[in-house]
């Protein structure tokens, strides 16, 4: 079944459904009109039973002539010894047994049934104890017969039922394969729709029936989704765009400086100049290719990165004793708030120290950068949220103009105001999906008095 289209299975469902509710409504029916008729046909042959002895007390000859009239009737009286004292056909289909004889004497009303071999049904019986009141000892007034007309209706019942069913399931099999069709029309629809050679294009979008029922919503939720794969093309194209502008460059820087050196160079001095230039550019290119490849390598890891636990401050004491080595005429200010440093424990969080170490380095290195050599002042609090820390890292350059935030976490964007600062546009992209993948955000925010600054949010260990 399950390589069934949806629209059988609703078909198949709603047809086996109301079908087992027909066929068992049809088997009650028949079955309490089986039950009634039975019922009924006892309640009759004991009416005979009872005729059949009050007639032989007054005369034993005329009873066969006065109560048959029942198809097959047969009526017998057995004395208390268990022989039989009269038969209105000496000749027939049933002799009872001494124990239903004792039965019927212990009870006084037995109703029975038996095979005959004239029938494919059974006929039915009643038998009845009785006293006489001129001998010792019951007696038993047997009634049989065949409930021919009883059976003739419970017959035509069935065949009713079955042809009914029957008719009843292949106008619900049509009525249930246009139900189908009528409802998920809608479905019908969206599939054309994206077989349609529209569909190919970017800006391709669904167009449901109705937009407020579970199909427009779905179809709404998958044009969110075909929105959000759009702007992924576009990022990509730009990215790669800018990629390959950003490593022409340097690539172009080199080829010239060789090119140079190997025209107009003759002596030692001057090939060690244009060598040492095309190292540097070697060294932007290598930069480059390895911020490129570690945001790949990012972007191929898990939403949430399950690593180990890590004390931040640890973190951060290692991410400024970099800094500090490369910038060793840098001044970076740490502040550890109050609620920080009255903590039973130092703040720890759960990750890659590596990649910690990474974000949080280019955060600090894009603040020493910015800073033209002011002081960069690093803040460690905790979070107004419960079971969380911030990290805010101020910088006084020139800041990010409010219609740049959007897009500045890009990658290769940077800012209009950045002048000669040396950098890729890499660093932030990095440093954001870094924390994300830590649960955690990056934001940045205008400083007052100038300047930018990075806040990091991080969920605390256990929190």
């Amino acid at each position: 079944m399950s390589g069934l289209q949806i629209k059988h299975k609703l078909l198949l469902w709603f047809a086996g459904l109301v079908g087992a509710l027909l066929l068992a409504f049809s088997a009650y029916v028949y079955s309490s009109n089986a039950r009634f008729r039975q019922h009924t046909f006892a309640e009759r042959l004991a009416r005979k039973a009872a005729v059949t002895q009050q007639i032989l007390a007054l005369d034993d000859a005329i009873a066969g002539q006065v109560i048959i009239s029942l198809p097959e009737q047969v009526e017998q009286v057995f004395g208390p010894g268990g022989q039989r004292v009269y038969a209105s056909e000496p000749a027939n289909d049933f002799r009872p047994s001494a124990a239903l004889l004792a039965r019927v004497r212990q009870r006084g009303h037995v109703a029975f049934s038996y095979a005959s071999p004239a029938h494919a049904r059974p006929k039915e019986g009643v038998a009845l104890a009785y006293r006489r009141p001129d001998a010792a000892g019951q007696y038993v007034a047997v009634v049989t017969a065949y409930d021919l007309e009883g059976y003739a209706q419970q017959h035509t019942l069935f065949r009713s039922f079955l042809y009914g069913n029957l008719g009843a399931l292949v106008l619900l099999a049509l009525l249930g394969s246009l139900f189908a069709d009528r409802a998920l029309a809608p479905v019908t629809l969206l599939i054309r729709q994206l077989r349609s050679a529209a569909a190919n294009t970017l800006r391709f979008r669904l167009r449901p029936v109705n937009a407020h029922d579970e199909v427009g919503v779905l179809a709404g939720a998958f044009n969110e989704l075909l929105a959000r794969q759009e702007t992924l093309v576009a990022n990509q194209r730009d990215f790669i765009s800018q990629a390959s502008h950003e490593l022409r460059t340097p690539l172009t820087t080199i080829k010239g400086w060789l090119q140079t050196s190997l025209a107009y160079d003759t002596d030692v001095a001057g090939l060690q100049k244009g060598i040492g230039q095309a190292i540097g550019e070697l060294d932007k290119l290598t930069a480059l290719a390895n911020g490129l490849l570690q945001l790949a390598q990012l972007d191929g890891t898990q939403a949430r990165l399950a690593g180990q636990p890590l004390e931040l401050m640890d973190v951060l004491m290692d991410v400024m004793a970099t800094i500090q080595h490369q910038r060793p005429d840098l001044l970076l200010n740490l502040r550890v708030a109050d609620a920080v440093a009255r903590q039973a424990a130092a703040p720890r969080v759960l990750g890659h120290a590596h990649l910690l170490r990474t974000a949080l380095g280019n955060l600090v290195d894009n603040a020493a950068k910015y800073s033209a050599g002011q002081p960069v002042a690093l803040t460690l609090q905790l979070a107004p949220e419960p079971g969380a820390v911030r990290l805010c890292v101020e910088d006084q350059g020139p800041g990010i103009a409010p219609d740049e935030l959007t897009r500045i976490f890009e990658p290769l964007i940077r800012g209009r105001d950045v002048g000669a600062v040396p950098g890729f546009g890499i660093g932030l992209t990095l440093a954001q999906r870094i924390v994300e993948r830590h649960g955690g955000r990056l934001r940045l925010l205008p400083r007052a008095g100038g300047g930018t600054v990075a806040e990091v949010w991080l969920p605390l260990l256990g929190a």
